[in-house]
């Protein structure tokens, strides 16, 4: 029988890293299949495996090596994963891989609501699985005290000890075993991390586990670092757009003299709304007068991390003054950016004073 390289890395309890390395020197004989992929024969593991096994210098020298392999090669790859998306594919397949199971998902935890929120779930091919609803933690108990707490729990379906909560949810989804791992930046949890097994029961190691939370520990750190660099991204787009909004209303301030009626005016101010936005669509109204207009927003569903969502939103903006009934009903199509509302409120009060004269 043939293993391949996760699997030989962990029947000896070291890193994949090693075994290509100790395959690539000659140290541990392999073979390769049409695809090149690595393919190591049982009874070599099994001769080497004795060998380790018959020097506790030796295990433990392994042992370390394995750690120090996994969480160097972990920490290079995840401090260059900037995109949420990329960096949550890049965490689930590390946590798969290391502990050899089915699925992982990241949750992110808010102690307002007690409440968490899946981020993103893979299985340990990389297949991307639709996002559960958030749940609450009350109905979790261990769930809970694994983020306040902030400690490792494992679950097992055949534990009369275990969590019932956790259990029926384990049974509803057909697995067999769940690791929860707390993600904790500068003392403060996250989130959660949740490697599944849907085949067996599970008895994790001592080594196992340092290497989890280590690793835990990195995806926190990066996960934070990559939600602050798309809000800063999303904030510099919202600046950039509040600029050419600007010029683009800019552009059409003369237009705003030409018109001898006051439907001409409103109609002349939803349309550079709508350009100067990127509106689906502008609707000015004031003394019972209404004029509208279409522009070329169109939704777009947003990319994994962004909070704004892709639903139409409705921003109303009135005479700030008071002394008229100007409305502005605009829809954009994603949430308002930075400043937007703030502009709508000044094109609305330029409106009422020219729409009065």
């Amino acid at each position: 029988m043939f293993l391949s390289v996760q699997q030989a890395a962990r029947r000896l309890g070291v890193s994949p890293v090693t075994i290509r390395r100790w395959t690539a020197t000659g140290f541990l004989p392999c073979t390769r299949t049409a695809g090149g992929h690595r393919r190591i024969d049982e009874h070599d593991i099994d001769d080497l495996a004795k060998a380790i096994g018959g020097s506790n210098h030796l295990a433990a020298q392994l042992a370390r090596e394995r750690e120090v392999d996994v969480l160097i090669n972990t920490a290079t790859a995840l401090s260059v994963k900037l995109d949420l998306t990329e960096l949550l594919l890049e965490i689930a397949m590390r946590m798969t891989s290391l502990l050899d199971c089915h699925f992982c998902a990241i949750s992110e935890y808010d102690p307002d609501s007690d409440a968490t929120r899946t981020l993103a779930e893979y299985d340990h091919a990389g297949q991307r699985l639709p996002d559960a609803s958030p749940y609450r933690l009350r109905d979790f108990p261990l769930t809970r005290r694994v983020l306040n707490e902030q400690l490792t729990a494992v679950v097992n379906v055949d534990d009369p000890h275990a969590d019932p909560a956790e259990v029926a949810e384990l049974r509803r989804e057909g697995d067999r075993s769940l690791l929860m791992v707390p993600l904790i930046v500068q003392g403060r949890s996250l989130g959660l991390l949740e490697v599944v097994d849907q085949k067996r029961s599970r008895q994790y190691s001592r080594q196992e586990f340092r290497l989890a939370e280590a690793i835990a520990g990195q995806a926190a750190v990066a996960i934070q670092n990559a939600k602050l660099f798309a809000e800063r991204r999303r904030s510099d787009e919202d600046v950039g757009n509040l600029r050419r909004a600007l010029a683009s209303l800019t552009e059409h301030v003369p237009e705003l003299g030409q018109g001898s009626r006051r439907t001409d005016v409103l109609g002349t101010v939803a349309k550079a709304v709508c350009d100067a936005l990127g509106a689906i669509s502008c609707v000015a109204s004031m003394g019972g007068e209404t004029a509208g207009a279409f522009g070329a927003g169109q939704l777009v569903a947003p990319e994994h991390g962004d909070e704004r969502g892709a639903n139409a939103n409705l921003v109303v903006a009135r005479d700030p003054s008071g002394r008229t009934d100007l409305t502005l009903a605009v829809t954009l199509p994603h949430s308002p950016g930075e400043g937007q509302i703030e502009l709508l409120d000044f094109v609305a009060a330029i409106t009422a004073a020219v729409a009065v004269r």
